[in-house]
C-alpha cells in the first residue's frame, strides 16, 4: 500500500506540473498596449500655415526675420510672413541671424483674431542647400 502512495502523490506532483507547464508555454498569444496616433508634423508654407486649423502639428522651414515683443518673433518663408512663439530656452547658445536658415515644429494658434504658431522645435540649418 506504502508503494500506491507514493505513486499517487508522484502521479498529481506530474499532472501539476505538465498543468503548469501546458499554461506557461503553450500559451503564444500576446497583448499589446497601441498608442493613440499622434498627428506628425506636416511640411506648410507660411501661406498654407495661415489657413490651418488651431492645434494643427506644422513643421516650418525660412528664417527668423525680427523680434516683435517677448518670447514672440517674425518667421519669413518665400510664401510671406506669421508670427511665433519661441520660449527663450529654446534660444539659448543658438546665434540666428535674419540670414540663418532654420526649421521650426510647431502647433497653429489663434488668438483675438491673429494666426501665429506656437513653436516647440527649433533646428538651424541650411536653408539654400535644400532649396535646390
Amino acid at each position: 500500500m506504502r508503494g500506491l502512495r507514493v505513486k499517487r502523490g508522484f502521479l498529481r506532483v506530474s499532472l501539476a506540473w505538465r498543468v503548469l507547464v501546458i499554461l506557461l508555454v503553450g500559451n503564444t498569444g500576446y497583448a499589446e498596449y497601441v498608442w493613440p496616433e499622434v498627428e506628425s508634423p506636416r511640411q506648410v508654407t507660411v501661406a498654407t500655415a495661415k489657413h490651418l486649423k488651431e492645434d494643427a502639428k506644422i513643421l516650418l522651414q525660412g528664417f527668423i526675420t525680427g523680434h516683435l515683443r517677448g518670447e514672440y518673433y517674425l518667421f519669413r518663408d518665400d510664401s510671406g510672413e506669421i508670427g511665433i512663439e519661441i520660449e527663450s530656452n529654446m534660444l539659448d547658445r543658438k546665434q540666428i541671424g535674419p540670414d540663418t536658415g532654420v526649421r521650426i515644429h510647431g502647433e497653429v494658434e489663434h488668438e483675438s483674431g491673429f494666426v501665429y504658431i506656437e513653436v516647440y522645435r527649433l533646428e538651424i540649418y541650411d536653408y539654400d542647400s535644400c532649396r535646390k
